[in-house]
């Protein structure tokens, strides 16, 4: 749970950080989902647990999501609740980070949120604070959100999985193409290259060739195995 300052620069707002961090999550994301498949997770805050099953993953808890008043509340925000200390570290991580980059949805301890706002904000921080993954649990009358520990969810370098989660990421969200395009490759430790109108990712000894428009939005991808 250390922070990833790689791509962070001084003036990043929470747009910039989930354009920049947020492909990563994603993949991350998607070894969780092959893992652990349609299991539904079960949250142990006691025990400072999620399980899908028989499978089971260390965790800290983020925040917490009402789902009929569309308000998103941060795990450190604990005086009521009394959440165990250990659990929470991280998300006073993300308080103090938000303090230092003067980032308003991270130092409000309420605020409106919809279920999409609330994955992204935690796409972002597992990303930040290179965790494995996160989930999204049912908890009574509120959803957790935690980040999730596990040697199980291993990254690779295979171009294939580049090209589908940086198409799959700039489909489903509002970024910047260009900057999620050239963080996702420069995170991951893969050579970048741009040009007018594309741009080149070395995986490897493959390439993985991204068609770009005049405003730098991605609009082809292609696979060039040696």
């Amino acid at each position: 749970m250390e922070l990833n300052s790689l791509l962070i620069e001084e003036h990043d707002d929470l747009q910039d950080l989930f354009s920049k961090y947020g492909a990563l999550a994603l993949e991350k994301q998607e070894i969780l989902s092959g893992l652990v498949g349609d299991a539904e997770p079960e949250l142990d805050i006691e025990n400072g647990l999620v399980r899908f099953n028989n499978m089971e993953f260390p965790i800290q808890l983020i925040g917490f999501l009402d789902p009929n008043e569309f308000t998103w509340s941060w795990a450190w925000d604990n005086e009521e609740i009394g959440f165990p200390e250990e659990l929470i570290e991280e998300a006073k991580a993300v308080k103090e980070f938000g303090e230092k980059q003067n980032i308003s949805q991270f130092i409000e301890n309420v605020f409106s949120a919809s279920f999409n706002e609330a994955h992204i904000l935690t796409m972002t921080i597992s990303s930040l604070f290179d965790n494995y993954a996160y989930c999204a649990v049912n908890y009574g009358s509120f959803v957790f959100f935690v980040t999730i520990e596990s040697d199980d969810i291993q990254l690779t370098d295979d171009p294939d999985v580049f090209a589908n989660i940086i198409n799959d990421f700039h489909r489903r969200f509002e970024i910047n193409h260009r900057k999620a395009l050239k963080s996702y490759a420069e995170i991951k430790g893969y050579e970048y290259k741009e040009r007018d109108d594309f741009s080149l990712v070395k995986v490897g000894d493959d390439r993985v060739v991204i068609g770009l428009t005049e405003r730098k939005n991605i609009q082809s991808i292609k696979v060039i195995k040696a």
